[in-house]
């Protein structure tokens, strides 16, 4: 079932937002992080989401498509963005195999896809930190689409704000391990998925900007 506009909270036509009554409530959503990075940068060899140069979740590719479109046809205000750190030199090692929040996007235009809805809107990403790993939260491991509620989304939400917003940095670190794995033979998906001067969203692209 793919993401139907009449009944999507919010809508995006061109590049006109509109929004309805958002509440202060979120829900996670998983991907998985490149183990070559100590940043949590998504897997890039792999991966197209989450697809931070613009903000985006479900843009490029589908992943875990039912939790965007229950979040795109909710009230919920933040897509909280949460990982498994695959690094084993993180934190000396200490955050291996351990899942944190790394930031959030917030739910400012959701797009019919297709076969999937996709939602854009301002991010803000942060590093792995202590303070938003899983076992500090108090929160048990799940498949990725756990709802919050307006407490704990107001907790994650002054964490995450507490910390200086490191989506330049990410795709930074995207362009230089996607370059190293070019070298090795790899292929990244972005060099035949990205959309380019047919993309919507071009304007907010931080690879589009030179970053």
């Amino acid at each position: 079932m793919g993401c139907k506009n009449r009944s999507t909270k919010v809508i995006c036509k061109s590049e006109k937002l509109v929004i309805k009554n958002l509440e202060n409530r979120g829900r996670e959503q998983f991907f998985w992080h490149y183990p070559g990075s100590r940043l949590p940068i998504r897997d890039v060899i792999n991966k197209t989401e989450p697809h931070v140069e613009i903000g985006a979740e479900n843009y490029l590719r589908p992943c875990l498509p039912p939790n965007i479109r229950g979040f795109c046809h909710s009230k919920e205000k933040y897509l909280f963005l949460c990982t498994t750190c695959n690094n084993h030199e993180v934190g000396e090692g200490r955050y291996f195999g351990r899942r944190f929040v790394v930031g959030y996007i917030t739910k400012e235009c959701c797009r019919n896809m297709g076969d999937r809805c996709a939602v854009i809107g301002k991010s803000h990403m942060v590093s792995f930190d202590e303070r938003l790993s899983y076992d500090k939260l108090g929160f048990s491991r799940s498949r990725g689409m756990r709802r919050l509620g307006i407490k704990e989304t107001t907790k994650l939400l002054e964490l995450i704000r507490s910390e200086r917003n490191l989506r330049e940095r990410y795709v930074r670190e995207m362009i230089k391990k996607e370059a190293e794995a070019r070298k090795n033979k790899n292929k990244i998906p972005l060099d035949s998925e990205c959309l380019g001067s047919k993309c919507k969203f071009r304007n907010k692209c931080l690879r589009h900007k030179g970053i």
